[in-house]
Parts: C-alpha cells; sequence; structure tokens
C-alpha cells in the first residue's frame, strides 16, 4: 500500500495566503481606551476587518482576510458580511469560556489547512500553547495591539502576561489607540450631530479639495483604484482629512460632519457621487 509522502508544506492561493481574525471585543474596547460611559459608546465590529487589514498590510503580512470571528457576551443584533458572532455566556469575567472557544476554534483552523495567517486580537496568556501549535503546523499568528508594544522593555515590567503573549506571535500588528477608537466606537447621536449647514458644507468641501490637490497622482490613483472597493477610506486617509478639517474651523467635528466629510472625500476621490452611502457608514 502506498502511502503519501507527509509533508509541513501548506499550500496558498496565487494571491498570498488567506488570513481569518479571532477578535476578543472585551479587548478591544480596552485597547480603544474609551473616556466616555457605556450609555454613550457602542463597540462597533463593522470597521474591524478593515482595521486587521491596514495593520497586516503595515506589518509587511501580504494575505488575503477571509472572515472574522467576533468574541463577545452581547449580541448587537447587527449583520455583516464575513463576520461570525461567536456569544459568550454573560457571567464569563474571567475569559474561561472565550478561551476554550478561541482554541477550539484557532484548532479547527490550523486542522482545515487552508488558512496560512491567523489574526488574534487577545491578551490571554492562556492561549499560548495553542498558539504554539498552530506555529508548528506552518501557520502564521499575528497579534493585534497597541503602541505598547513597540516598548517591549517596558510592557515587560507593566504588565509581564501580555508581553510574554505578545513575544510569541510571529507578527505583532501594531495600531495606535487613537485609531481603534476612531474604528470602533460609535457614539449615540446628540443634539449637535443635526443637519450641517451649507456655509459648513462649502467649508469641509474646501478642506477635502485642500487634501487631493495636495496628493501626488501615484496616491491619487491608488485611491481611485481602491475605494470602490472598501467602505469608508483608509485609516491614514481619514486621520489626515479629519486633522484638515479641525485646523480649518477650529474645532473638532461632530458625528454628522465626520459622515459628510467622508462622503466628500469618496466622491471627489472616485467621481461616484453614489458613493456617499459607503462613506456614511464609516464608524465615527
Amino acid at each position: 500500500m502506498n502511502y503519501p509522502e507527509k509533508s509541513f508544506y501548506r499550500p496558498q492561493p496565487a494571491d498570498g495566503p488567506t488570513a481569518v481574525a479571532l477578535v476578543d471585543a472585551r479587548y478591544l474596547r480596552w485597547l480603544s481606551r474609551s473616556q466616555e460611559t457605556e450609555a454613550q459608546v457602542h463597540l462597533s465590529r463593522e470597521g474591524v476587518p478593515d482595521l486587521v487589514r491596514h495593520a497586516m498590510q503595515r506589518s509587511g503580512v501580504r494575505a488575503s482576510l477571509l472572515r472574522t470571528y467576533w468574541y463577545a457576551d452581547q449580541d448587537d443584533q447587527s449583520v455583516h458580511d464575513e463576520q461570525t458572532l461567536r456569544l459568550m455566556p454573560a457571567g464569563d469575567t474571567d475569559g474561561v469560556s472565550l478561551v476554550r472557544q478561541m482554541s477550539s476554534d484557532l484548532q479547527a483552523l490550523v486542522a482545515g489547512g487552508r488558512v496560512g495567517v491567523v489574526c488574534i486580537a487577545s491578551d490571554d496568556d492562556r492561549l499560548m500553547p495553542v498558539i504554539d501549535a498552530a506555529k508548528l503546523a506552518g501557520v502564521m499568528v499575528c497579534l493585534l495591539t497597541d503602541e505598547r508594544a513597540q516598548s517591549m522593555g517596558r510592557l515587560m515590567q507593566q504588565d509581564p502576561t501580555w508581553a510574554r503573549l505578545l513575544r510569541e506571535a510571529d507578527r505583532r500588528l501594531v495600531v495606535r489607540s487613537s485609531e481603534f477608537a476612531q474604528a470602533m466606537l460609535a457614539r449615540a447621536p446628540s443634539a449637535g450631530d443635526g443637519p450641517v449647514s451649507a456655509d459648513l458644507d462649502a467649508q469641509l468641501h474646501g478642506v477635502v479639495q485642500a487634501w487631493w490637490e495636495d496628493l501626488v497622482e501615484d496616491d491619487r490613483e491608488t485611491l481611485r483604484e481602491e475605494l470602490p472597493g472598501q467602505r469608508g477610506l483608509p485609516a491614514e486617509v481619514d486621520r489626515e482629512l479629519l486633522i484638515r478639517a479641525k485646523n480649518a474651523i477650529g474645532r473638532s467635528l461632530n458625528f454628522q460632519e465626520k459622515r459628510v466629510l467622508r462622503a466628500q472625500a469618496r466622491e471627489l476621490a472616485t467621481g461616484l457621487g453614489s458613493e456617499v452611502s459607503g462613506a456614511l457608514e464609516q464608524d465615527v
């Protein structure tokens, strides 16, 4: 009887490996460092895939994100493409159920042999054994973190268990806490979030026009090609526009003003007025 030769080689698609993200909602809330009360904000998972994609790109991980698993103890009643909600028991304060479920999912992904990269958003060092097993099976394991991971010596003193977990990763995907907050904390509309006046609309249009004119042609062409397939704006573009707008009007934009700014930027970059809806859905 002939037996196939054993190999650790994991075949990958021609356009790069497939990635899956395993995301602990409580961990991302902690990383976002929200100073607002629970009644004022809720964690939105719609922007998570783009956040992970940008983090992978900036870290040099060339992979196609297939799906995101979202582990939370509350059902947000929302439905998003390529996302799976893993509802944890409300009383899972010690994270045992989450670690058990995330470990089981990671083992299943590795056993399937179709995933080359796993991005994990968690600070629970009880995941270290299953992460090590995934690495031995040939899977690249990345851990999502904030800027504190850039000072590992200090982090080893302040939070040694988290530091040990981060050191176990093949790559640490560093995202600033402000970017987490911008992408994930959707604030409840307030009285100040009404329609944008014509004068302010014109000011925001001027900000967007000046930003576009300052871009080199290669950057403009990249945005023309990429934006139609994305929701919202790339994080770095969004951040620059918000800073420009704040400097132009002398204050930070409110919820509705940000939506208008993003819609104008997409419309200018793509030349399609119908792209407004995609911009309006981007998290604040």
